[in-house]
């Protein structure tokens, strides 16, 4: 795995189209450990609209640590000090960034443009429409 003390890019790698497969179910398809994608994904999305939800339910808050380096004060150093994306983007009042740690659930760190710097912060997914703009893996800076 990656250690991102040097900084970090966060790639929009362009999807790889899947090769298709004519026998799904045989042995040789199944998915293994070393099959599976593990690195660190991450989603940037724009702030549309708030409202009225009817939903409840409970939601795990952002961590601040996902490991290999990847701390929540770490990422809001490099996101205000340099543009960290690999393609053209000035964010925008509300956008959210959320970074995944592989193969888990519930360990992600999240980000909230606000008053023109990211700020920790997150989006309650009650009540909120969000605009995905891009997505990709986070790679190490070289």
């Amino acid at each position: 795995m990656c250690d991102f003390e040097k900084g970090f890019i966060l790639c929009s790698c362009k999807k790889e189209e899947k090769p298709v497969i004519h026998n799904k179910n045989s042995r040789r398809y199944k998915k293994s450990p070393q099959n599976e994608d593990n690195s660190y994904r991450w989603s940037l999305a724009e702030f549309v609209e708030t409202f009225e939800s009817m939903m409840e339910g409970i939601y795990e808050p952002p961590s601040n640590d996902i490991g290999q380096g990847l701390t929540s004060e770490w990422i809001l150093l490099n996101l205000n000090d340099r543009n960290c994306f690999d393609f053209e983007y000035t964010p925008k009042e509300g956008d959210s960034l959320v970074i995944r740690k592989p193969q888990t659930y519930g360990a992600f760190l999240s980000f909230i443009f606000r008053n023109g710097a990211w700020k920790e912060d997150f989006y309650s997914p009650f009540g909120i429409m969000l605009n995905k703009l891009n997505e990709g893996k986070v790679e190490e800076d070289k």
